[in-house]
């Protein structure tokens, strides 16, 4: 059952990164098509220019738990390295429930009337010609969070597993 859950929170994460590699490639080929009719024919389209800046922006919101699931985000590693593999599962432990949760549960709860107005009002875009549902995209403040802790239970249950099958630290065994 351990094993199921754990895979299930890691597939979130995985999914969400897969959508992200395929946003940035709509978000390049949009970017390069803005830009060559710009160039070209110097013809403009605020909506296409606007889908670049909303791509930009779900792509770093979906894509922050995969980059936790990878081990690709900044990390301070002044101790860590050194450190046994058990020390560096509770650090990581620690570290998901005293910091990744509380900012978590602050985004959300602090983004609640923010998102919940964009919604209320139907808010779209202020430029003429500019995409609706801006709704939609300020959502993803409350999705990021989200994604983020299903990630942390996943990270979790990882250092839980490393803690319990590292062996003993060097300092232990006497």
């Amino acid at each position: 059952m351990w094993r199921l859950i754990r895979r299930s929170l890691a597939a979130v994460a995985r999914v969400s990164g897969n959508t992200v590699a395929f946003l940035t490639l709509a978000m390049v080929l949009i970017m390069f098509t803005s830009t060559l009719l710009s160039q070209l024919f110097n013809i403009n389209f605020i909506a296409l220019q606007e889908s670049v800046t909303w791509l930009h922006a779900t792509v770093f919101m979906l894509g922050a738990a995969y980059t936790l699931q990878r081990n690709e985000h900044v990390r301070v590693d002044i101790f860590y390295q050194g450190f046994s593999h058990k020390t560096q599962a509770l650090v990581d432990i620690t570290g998901t429930l005293v910091f990744l949760f509380p900012m978590c549960l602050f985004i959300l709860y602090s983004s609640i009337n923010f998102v919940e107005l964009s919604w209320k009002l139907n808010e779209a875009s202020a430029e003429a010609g500019g995409l609706p549902a801006l709704y939609l995209l300020k959502s993803l403040i409350w999705v990021m969070p989200v994604l983020m802790m299903i990630e942390g239970l996943h990270q979790i249950m990882l250092n839980i597993e490393k803690w319990r099958h590292a062996p003993a630290d060097k300092g232990a065994q006497k």
